[in-house]
């Protein structure tokens, strides 16, 4: 047991390093977590557990084996593309980019042990949470007759330890510690200066482009859920999810002024991951088939609703020394809904399917192609092999296409023209490993 849970600590060590930023589903969440949950839709609030889903229910895993271990990998392939009005109003064609090819492969590790066989399980889970992130190149700004880029990525991980235990026959607790770290970095037209309309430098309507990397922040929040058996066909399940606290600092964030470029300090304010209640029910109507639904609401509104970039302590002297830059993003709250069925075919094979539809949270007025959070309807597909000790699972997630327009003539919020569209769909294929002892 010591030699595997030391393995599993530095492969989360190397994960943690090495994460890359999820692409939106659930707003910035993963629609699950752990290849089992995917596989079903993201419904796994009232689902018994293993190692492989310590990132979930944390009262799930009192009805694990003895011990587990957990570790996979997920690849999460984005598709996008925005059109934008370049001419003013009216005009056409729009300029249309499609986003440069993405991968984003995230790690996934987990570890359970019951202690001495008893009621109480500890464990710890590291996961990436969410994210989102933009790759167009060639973009026409209409400030310049050279083609520039817009990109972002945001990330964000965590590391939960986790404790559960089993009141008894009919009722399992859990709570965990969530660890988050999260990064971010986002450029917009960072080659490009333009004096504006009155053809005249350092006046008001000047536009100089933005290159903000480094931004990162250490954060918390807690988790706390429980799991009811109505009899031996109905499991109940249900979660909260504190808000995270995070600051993102120690970013700079480099502006284009023509004749130079300045470097400053930079910190993004009221940017964070939200509160989250999700409630679910698991029911066996027959040997070896289950079907669950969840239903979470995400408290997108607070958490992300205008960040602020704040620059300062420029490296060289110019007259801007400071300066706050509002995004106003004004995210709405997102209602989830999963429904997953698991069927056991025979005692090595299981296979899974689901679906999960969230609303896209962005406002059509608010639409910003570096933060495309819109796809909302998702279908899955799982496998499950059991090996004995071993487990192996297989999930495949396709988010269907989704396009949103902003029609919105208020050039502080959309500096991008009416008719701003940004498309989006995206696949996702999930592989994890299971070792119970």
């Amino acid at each position: 047991m010591n030699k595997i849970f030391a393995g599993l600590c530095t492969a989360a060590l190397v994960g943690a390093i090495a994460a890359a930023p999820a692409a939106a589903t659930n707003g910035m969440d993963m629609i699950g977590y752990g290849t089992r949950s995917i596989g079903m839709g993201g419904a796994d609030v009232a689902v018994a557990g293993d190692a492989g889903n310590v990132s979930g229910n944390p009262a799930a895993v009192s009805e694990a084996s003895a011990s587990s271990a957990n570790i996979g990998v997920t690849v999460l392939m984005p598709s996008m593309s925005m059109k934008h009005d370049i001419d003013g109003p009216g005009s056409a064609p729009l300029d249309a980019v499609d986003s440069e090819s993405q991968l984003f492969i995230m790690p996934q590790i987990g570890y359970v042990h019951r202690l001495s066989g008893g009621p109480l399980a500890i464990g710890f889970g590291l996961y990436a949470q969410g994210g989102m992130g933009v790759d167009f190149q060639k973009v026409n700004s209409g400030m310049s007759a050279t083609p520039d880029e817009l990109t972002s990525q945001v990330s964000f991980m965590r590391l939960n330890p986790l404790v559960s235990y089993k009141l008894n026959d009919a009722v399992t607790l859990g709570g965990t510690l969530m660890i988050g770290y999260s990064q971010c970095k986002f450029s917009m037209y960072p080659n490009t200066y333009s004096v504006g309309p009155d053809g005249k430098g350092g006046t008001a309507d000047d536009f100089g482009g933005m290159d903000v990397t480094g931004l990162n922040s250490l954060g918390f929040a807690g988790r706390v859920g429980a799991q009811v058996k109505l009899g031996p066909m109905v499991r109940l399940g249900a979660t909260y999810t504190s808000e995270s606290t995070i600051k993102l600092d120690g970013g700079n964030a480099k502006l284009n002024f023509g004749q130079m470029k300045v470097n400053y300090d930079a910190s993004l304010e009221n940017f964070t991951w939200p509160q989250e209640i999700e409630a679910g029910f698991a029911v066996t109507p027959a040997t070896g088939l289950t079907v669950a639904a969840d239903i979470k609401w995400i408290n997108w509104s607070k958490s992300i609703d205008k960040p602020v970039l704040k620059i300062n302590n420029p490296d060289q002297p110019v007259p801007m020394t400071s300066r706050d830059i509002t995004f106003d993003m004004a995210w709405d709250d997102q209602w989830v809904y999963a429904i997953g069925v698991e069927y056991a075919v025979d005692a090595m094979n299981t296979l899974r399917a689901g679906f999960n539809y969230g609303k896209s949270p962005v406002p059509d007025a608010n639409l910003n192609p570096l933060f495309p959070a819109t796809v909302e309807k998702h279908l899955t597909l799982g496998y499950g092999l059991n090996l004995g000790q071993w487990a192996i699972n297989l999930a495949y997630e396709h988010a269907f296409e989704k396009t949103q327009t902003n029609n919105n003539t208020n050039q502080q919020v959309n500096q991008f023209g009416p008719g701003l569209e940004v498309t989006h769909s995206q696949n996702t294929v999930s592989l994890d490993a299971t070792y119970r002892y």
